[in-house]
């Protein structure tokens, strides 16, 4: 129940961290630290293991959660915490292999147009049932209206029939081949208990903000703004005998060393990958008291650009800034050579879809003479002082390479005449400047590409995305119908082969519109002390509900 929930003010929250000498030294010391107890740490344990019940698990996060509703955000600690307080028809197995969830089982109609589930028998913390009631709100009046990842599928949706309460019957206006793949928590599909959020407004409503009534393994008991979230074990879960841990205590911790520092010293057990620095990789890689592991489908850093501002509606513009790039620099000394620079709109891990033909390399290689020709041809010519225009980039500094990432852009730009100002901030302030008040003229972003175009990709350019006040999704105002009817036809497409025909039409478009830079394909890496188990049965977000402390 959800009567014990404490939410209180922090007395002091830690101030964002400032990237720079002091955020090297500390990870230069903690390298030195790591070779030096390289022999004398005992080696992980063996995979196969009995799972332990009790204890607390601490995870760090670089910035609080927006909301504790994972149908209306994308952002990571939304979603991070959602999903522990929430669960899906499906979840995401090894190698994003769907399994069941919520629905224990599920049959598919020969034409792809009917999907039958089947409802393990469960309840929300209030004690009412889960019912089919919720499937339906839930994916038509949520997930359709407000989740950015669930656009799509939602509209492929042509109704949903309830014949009983634990069974669930989904119509499709047309096949759409990632549905199934699009159910889970993680992809905007959590189940949402109807009883609370019906007649609401969503945004406003206490269950999204303050006082969830969830139906996964973990309550809300606590939340310290700024400081701390506590989730405690559901004594009512659905799945017999799980979760294993007591509490999860998710850490608020803004500072990127200090998460760094914390993990080494034992003060917390995990460290999500979106808060990972990867100068760390090696670090932690060489010390037998961590894990490391890949997770998440492939996911992009961006450079969207604001097309509603003159001179950034002009395509010759935004080559330019592509041009004046040198993406292998930023890859190698930014990225620590982590991940590889991004060739194109469609990142080349989505390997069917992926157009060989498009490559920035080719098409846009640094070349700062070529870049402000290409400046003076779209009438955007220095001044009296060398300065052509002036640019606001705006991004997180929560995100452990973005000040460098913006200072190496910085110093790029200047060199062509572009005067640019650095307006990095927390996580809350940049989505509000950029998804609300489009107050910006460049943002640098991630976004999951959730495994297929249709899913993560067509949001950023599909002019039905442009959704002011929603975040992660075209902020940049581009609008083309040619690459709106593409991106329809690649998504309602019967086989891979017709959709990627589609796909490959898009990227050569983008690569002359270039209303977003898709800069590097990023490698997403989770660190845990070895005592944290069970988490890693999953390709994208933890299973929390089978990790347990190793004591």
């Amino acid at each position: 129940m959800q009567s014990s929930l404490r939410f209180t003010e922090a007395k002091s929250a830690r101030p964002p961290f400032s990237f720079g000498t002091r955020r090297s030294a500390l990870l230069a010391a903690l390298a030195c630290c790591a070779v030096a107890a390289l022999g004398t740490q005992s080696p992980a344990p063996a995979a196969e293991e009995t799972p332990q019940y009790g204890g607390t698990a601490i995870a760090a996060l670089g910035a609080e959660p927006a909301v504790l509703n994972p149908d209306i955000s994308v952002g990571v600690p939304d979603i991070f915490t959602g999903c522990i307080l929430y669960d899906a028809l499906v979840r995401f197995g090894e190698g994003f292999k769907i399994v069941p969830s919520l629905a224990k089982s599920w049959e598919i109609a020969p034409d792809s147009l009917t999907y039958t589930f089947h409802l393990e028998t469960a309840n929300w913390a209030d004690g009412k049932p889960v019912t089919s009631a919720d499937v339906k709100f839930s994916l038509l009046e949520l997930s359709s209206k407000y989740g950015a990842k669930f656009n799509s599928p939602g509209r492929a949706i042509q109704d949903i029939d309830t014949p009983d309460p634990l069974t669930v019957i989904i119509r499709l206006s047309k096949p759409f081949g990632p549905f199934l793949f699009s159910l889970a928590c993680e992809q905007n599909a959590a189940v949402l208990p109807a009883h609370v959020f019906r007649g609401t407004d969503v945004f406003k409503n206490p269950a999204t903000l303050t006082a969830p009534i969830g139906n996964g393994p973990f309550q809300l008991a606590e939340w310290v703004r700024g400081d701390h979230l506590t989730f405690t074990r559901n004594p009512n879960y659905w799945m017999k005998g799980k979760p294993y841990l007591d509490r999860i205590i998710v850490k608020i911790m803004p500072d990127s060393a200090a998460r760094i520092l914390a993990l080494q010293a034992g003060e917390v057990d995990f460290v999500d990958e979106y808060y990972f620095p990867l100068s760390a990789h090696m670090i932690f890689a060489n010390d037998p008291r961590f894990e490391l592991q890949e997770v998440s489908y492939p996911s992009n850093d961006l450079i969207i650009l604001n097309t509603r501002r003159a001179p950034l509606d002009k395509p010759k513009v935004r080559q330019a800034l592509l041009t004046a790039l040198d993406r292998n620099f930023i890859h190698k000394n930014v990225f620590h050579d982590i991940g590889a620079p991004a060739v194109s709109a469609i990142d080349t891990r989505i390997k069917w879809a992926n157009n060989p033909a498009v490559n920035y390399d080719k098409m846009y290689a640094y070349d700062p003479a070529r870049a402000a020709k290409l400046l003076d041809e779209a009438g955007v010519r220095p001044g009296a002082d060398g300065t052509r225009f002036a640019m606001r980039v705006s991004f997180d500094t929560g995100r452990p390479e973005y000040t460098s990432w913006a200072q190496a852009m910085q110093r790029y730009w200047q060199a062509v005449g572009i005067k640019v100002v650095l307006e990095g901030a927390e996580r809350p302030v940049v989505l509000k400047r950029v998804y609300t008040d489009y107050d910006f003229d460049a943002t640098l972003q991630n976004y999951t590409t959730s495994g297929d175009p249709a899913l993560g990709i067509s949001r950023i350019y599909a002019t039905e995305s442009i959704k002011q006040g929603q975040a992660f999704n075209n902020a940049s105002g581009y609008s083309n119908p040619e690459i709106d009817e593409l991106f329809s036809k690649g998504r309602d497409a019967a086989s891979q082969d017709e959709r990627a025909k589609y796909y490959f039409k898009i990227q050569e478009l983008i690569a002359s519109d270039l209303p977003t830079l898709t800069i590097h394909q990023q490698t997403e890496v989770d660190a845990a002390s070895v005592r944290l188990r069970g988490m890693w049965k999953a390709a994208n977000y933890q299973w929390w509900h089978e990790a347990w402390l190793r004591k």
